[in-house]
C-alpha cells in the first residue's frame, strides 16, 4: 500500500514522462500540475502551454477539474492505484 506522497510522485512523473520530460522542462514556466485522492487512486494531472498568449493566474484559480482540463493545449491525466502503484492514463493530448 502506497502513502499519498508516494502515489503523487509516481503519477506526476508518469504524466511528465507521457508528455515528454524535455518538453515539460523547456516549458516549465507555463506548466501546472494537480493531484487528489479519490476511490483508492491518486489522480494526477500535468498541463503545459507552449505558446501562452497571457499568463495564467494560478494563484487565484479555485481548482483544476481533472476530467475537464482542456484549457491547456498539452496535458496528461492519470490515476495511480494506491494498493500497487499501477498507473492508468485517462486522457492525454501530447505534442507532436
Amino acid at each position: 500500500m502506497l502513502i499519498a506522497e508516494e502515489a503523487k510522485k509516481i503519477g506526476i512523473r508518469a504524466c511528465v514522462d507521457k508528455i515528454g520530460y524535455d518538453f515539460c522542462k523547456q516549458h516549465a514556466d507555463t506548466a501546472v500540475c494537480s493531484y487528489g485522492e479519490e476511490d483508492g487512486k491518486m489522480k494526477c494531472y500535468v498541463g503545459i502551454d507552449d505558446k501562452p498568449d497571457q499568463p495564467y493566474d494560478i494563484e487565484n484559480m479555485k481548482s483544476i477539474i481533472l476530467d475537464d482540463a482542456e484549457y491547456m493545449p498539452y496535458y496528461a491525466n492519470c490515476g495511480v492505484d494506491m494498493r500497487n502503484g499501477q498507473v492508468e492514463f485517462f486522457e492525454c493530448c501530447l505534442p507532436d
